[in-house]
């Protein structure tokens, strides 16, 4: 308020008329403290009736200074929408997010949101989880990375790969430069894939919050991440988990009912060639209880009414086990997989007919885990009554094989742990390579797509190929 004063001038009657004008200001009482003009202990700043809410670059109304978060586009900053989030197209430090954000609820794999090729902005509060749809083919492999869009990193998290039952199958975590990735050649999980929808999820470490992130994730071609090969089993350089014909016989996996062992059109009898190794076998067991006569030297029980002279076929019986086909991928035959269901001590047969051009005298060369004995076209040419590990080639027999088709009878005795053997033919120290096998005794085996129970799994890989 403004108060003005007239004062009249004395000693002159023609003067009377002249006043004299004082102006008095009245300023108003501002309570000390914020908003005083004075920057007191606990405030940033004080300008007074010139703080604000509203103004850029303003000290506040709370006298705290101008800052990211406050809602006002101060200078330096592209934008401010007051949440100090990403994943909203401002990120925690103003900036503008150059792609889209999150929406949630996306917190489980089969909730993920699709993830853009450039990738996506969010955040996580404390305990969320962000997880992301992304299309995988057939053989590739998931790299993911996770920072904030500007070049730096964000607060520590994870990066876990869900294969398309969501189940987590790979997992990064922040490395060195302080960013979490996910990197297929050190995460085996994240390569060699099925084709599938995958989800990509970001959690922050042990359940915190993170401000702000960018995930960005892609596929690549496992093969050309240059790693080992897993689980190829007709070798033909393409993993099983990527390959159309798992064996290589010729017959897609979805029409054959035995994927994983060669049984179709373009299977061969199998020979002697990998290292003259015999991996195609005959097999009956498992017998179980049985007591050894000395050390772990196989039963005398003719388990097969007459061993010697047993020729048996696939599906034959003997009491309620039968005939299977066991073939390896490797050049030790292991029983435990087949037949460690049962405790020892523990034996099985084997058998396999085996065709020679012409008649060779030869070293018959097993390495069995534990005892065994073997017959050679029906008479007992080696026994082994130690208890060891497999070995290859650790006992040796001199024989004779017939030209034309010969039965070769094995029989394994285990006392405990391991269970398996290596088998086969040698001429001096060099393995013999040229052999054909049968599973077959009346000639030539070539496994095809027979299923003599009509279960719909193929008599290679049936476990009861008569029912």
């Amino acid at each position: 308020m403004t108060l003005v004063l007239l004062l009249a001038a004395c000693g002159d009657k023609a003067a009377d008329t002249a006043f004299t004008t004082t102006t008095v200001v009245d300023t108003a009482w501002v309570r000390p403290g914020c908003g005083d003009g004075v920057v007191d202990p606990g405030e940033a700043c004080d300008d007074g009736r010139d703080n604000s809410n509203s103004a850029p670059d303003a000290c506040r109304e709370d006298c705290a200074l101008a800052s990211c978060g406050d809602a006002i586009v101060d200078g330096g900053e592209a934008c401010d929408d007051g949440a100090n989030l990403g994943g909203d197209g401002c990120d925690p430090l103003c900036r503008v997010e150059t792609g889209p954000g999150e929406v949630e609820i996306n917190d489980t794999p089969d909730a993920a949101d699709p993830l853009p090729e450039d990738g996506i902005f969010g955040s996580l509060a404390e305990d969320d989880v962000d997880c992301f749809a992304l299309e995988v083919p057939t053989c590739g492999a998931v790299e993911a990375l996770l920072d904030d869009g500007f070049g730096a990193c964000t607060a520590e998290a994870t990066v876990g790969l869900h294969d398309p039952d969501g189940v987590m199958v790979a997992t990064g975590s922040t490395e060195a430069d302080g960013c979490a990735r996910l990197d297929p050649a050190e995460a085996s999980g994240a390569r060699w894939l099925d084709a599938g929808t995958y989800a990509v999820c970001v959690e922050g470490l042990e359940g915190y919050p993170v401000p702000g992130y960018r995930l960005v994730a892609s596929t690549v071609d496992s093969l050309a991440l240059g790693m080992p090969l897993p689980d190829d089993l007709d070798g033909d350089g393409i993993p099983a988990q990527c390959d159309d014909d798992d064996d290589g016989d010729g017959v897609p996996d979805a029409e054959d009912n035995c994927p994983d062992l060669p049984n179709g059109d373009g299977a061969v009898s199998p020979t002697t060639e990998n290292d003259g190794f015999i991996r195609h076998w005959l097999t009956i067991g498992p017998f179980e209880g049985r007591e050894s006569p000395e050390g772990c030297l196989p039963t005398e029980d003719d388990l097969l009414g007459d061993d010697a002279a047993a020729a048996p076929a696939l599906g034959d019986a003997v009491d309620d086990l039968q005939w299977t086909v066991v073939i390896s991928n490797e050049n030790r035959i292991d029983y435990v997989r087949d037949y460690g269901f049962v405790s020892a001590p523990r034996e099985v047969y084997g058998a396999v007919y085996v065709h020679s051009e012409t008649e060779r005298d030869l070293t018959l060369a097993l390495g069995p885990d534990d005892g065994a004995r073997a017959w050679l076209n029906g008479e007992q040419v080696l026994t082994v009554t130690g208890c060891q590990g497999t070995n290859v080639d650790q006992f040796t027999a001199e024989v004779t094989l017939l030209a034309g088709w010969n039965r070769l009878l094995i029989k394994i005795f285990d006392q405990g742990g391991g269970w398996g053997t290596f088998a086969r033919f040698k001429d001096g120290d060099t393995p013999v390579t040229d052999l054909e096998l049968s599973l077959d005794p009346s000639g030539p085996w070539i496994p095809g797509q027979s299923d003599l129970d009509d279960d719909g799994i193929g008599d290679v890989c049936d476990d009861t190929p008569l029912g």
